[in-house]
């Protein structure tokens, strides 16, 4: 073979390498256009998640701020429910509803000061609330289609029947318990979750004393004992033994025990971070025992007369309010009160005006099964009951039943994630 004949291939033009090469570029490029889209839809949805995941984080946020609303003002009573917007919502600014300037970034007026800052929650954010009785067709399981419904039972605590209308926003069953549901949407991703919070109970310290007084004095010569306080003791804030500070006559033994504790330094009974929680339990009871005038009637667990210095109120029907398993306290932070009646349960006075004169009186008959305290230089004035019964009587049960609300807890096993819409 010549060597012309062997070059020949060499100069040949029929272009196969060529297209060989042209086929590998195209399946290289189908595959790298299909790992770009499987990148894409890979980084599309964990976008998607973590929306899913801001909006439910966002969700159980808007609960706990709710439970908290509720724990500052319990709607406990009817006036309550009232208040209580049907829906709260992250379009407006309502006092009893969750403050959207904690929450997420995309509601607040102050982003800097909210909790959820992240791109998801920056805007496209929405979120609402409702708060409903647990009674009634919701009384075991929270179903939306029946939130909206009147609710009708018996209330535990008074065990009376109750009509509560659509919708029941408030504690009617008077069990401590409120269905909370909060739904969250993130950049169009929703998510709804609901459970039932429960308000707790806080015990209260107040001084064991039968009677704790600036002074005190007896109306009456009787022989028997007016002041029964075995158990506890009795004290004054005065320093003197004469009638000026304690007004009795010990060989009659009025006063039990017989020594009487002169000490000027005893403190308040309460601070004013517990009559304020006192007031909110008296504001939000069922029916509300919270009065800015003189009531008909101390009946309650809290009864908080909150008048203007130098009024004197009176219980006018000499009744006999509460009972020896349910006793109650009947607060006055001003004023001054007489009681004709029979009381189970304590009398506080603040003394806010800080009046050394009579701030309160038991007439004759009357009678405190619990005890007795004023505040400052107040003084304690004492008639004597019929018989050999005493006007004051200490009873430990009405300071063991001490209570006030704090914070709502969520029941356990209640939390569950409800469909999205």
């Amino acid at each position: 073979m010549s060597t012309a004949t062997r070059r020949r291939p060499l100069r040949s033009e029929d272009g196969s390498v060529l297209v060989v090469a042209i086929i590998l570029m195209g399946v290289m490029l189908a595959v790298g256009l299909a790992s770009f889209a499987f990148v894409d839809t890979g980084q599309q949805r964990a976008r998607e998640q973590r929306q899913r995941e801001t909006s439910l984080n966002l969700a159980e946020a808007v609960l706990y701020s709710q439970g908290f609303a509720l724990a500052q003002s319990w709607p406990g009573n009817a006036a309550g429910g009232a208040a209580m917007p049907t829906v709260c919502t992250s379009a407006t600014v309502q006092a009893l509803c969750p403050d959207r300037n904690t929450l997420a970034a995309g509601n607040s007026s102050s982003p800097a000061s909210a909790n959820f800052t992240n791109v998801d929650a920056s805007s496209a954010v929405t979120w609402a609330t409702r708060i409903r009785d647990n009674g009634g067709p919701i009384a075991d399981a929270f179903v939306f289609s029946q939130v909206d419904a009147a609710q009708t039972g018996t209330n535990v605590k008074t065990g009376l029947a109750y009509t509560c209308p659509a919708p029941c926003k408030w504690d009617a069953n008077g069990d401590l318990k409120l269905w909370v549901q909060a739904r969250a949407v993130v950049r169009g991703r929703p998510r709804n979750v609901v459970a039932l919070l429960k308000r707790e109970q806080f015990s209260e310290a107040f001084s064991r004393n039968g009677v704790t007084a600036g002074s005190f004095a007896m109306t009456n010569e009787g022989n028997k004992t007016i002041i029964q306080a075995t158990g506890s003791q009795v004290v004054v804030r005065c320093t003197s033994t004469g009638a000026a500070c304690t007004d009795y006559d010990a060989s009659k033994s009025q006063v039990l025990p017989a020594t009487i504790v002169r000490d000027p330094a005893t403190p308040p009974a309460m601070s004013a971070e517990q009559l304020a929680r006192f007031k909110v339990a008296a504001q939000t009871a069922s029916p509300p025992t919270y009065h800015t005038s003189c009531p008909a009637s101390l009946t309650g667990t809290v009864v908080f007369i909150d008048v203007p210095h130098g009024t004197h109120c009176t219980d006018a029907n000499s009744a006999v309010y509460n009972s020896p398993t349910e006793p109650g306290i009947v607060i006055m932070p001003r004023g001054t009160l007489s009681l004709k009646g029979s009381l189970h349960g304590l009398v506080y006075m603040a003394n806010e005006q800080g009046s050394p004169a009579a701030v309160l009186t038991l007439e004759a008959n009357s009678e405190v099964f619990g005890g007795v305290a004023i505040d400052g230089p107040g003084r304690l004035v004492v008639g004597q009951a019929s018989g050999p019964r005493p006007t004051i009587t200490f009873v430990p049960l009405a300071f063991d039943s001490l209570a006030t609300f704090g914070t709502t807890g969520l029941v356990q096993n209640t939390w569950r994630e409800l469909p999205p819409n």
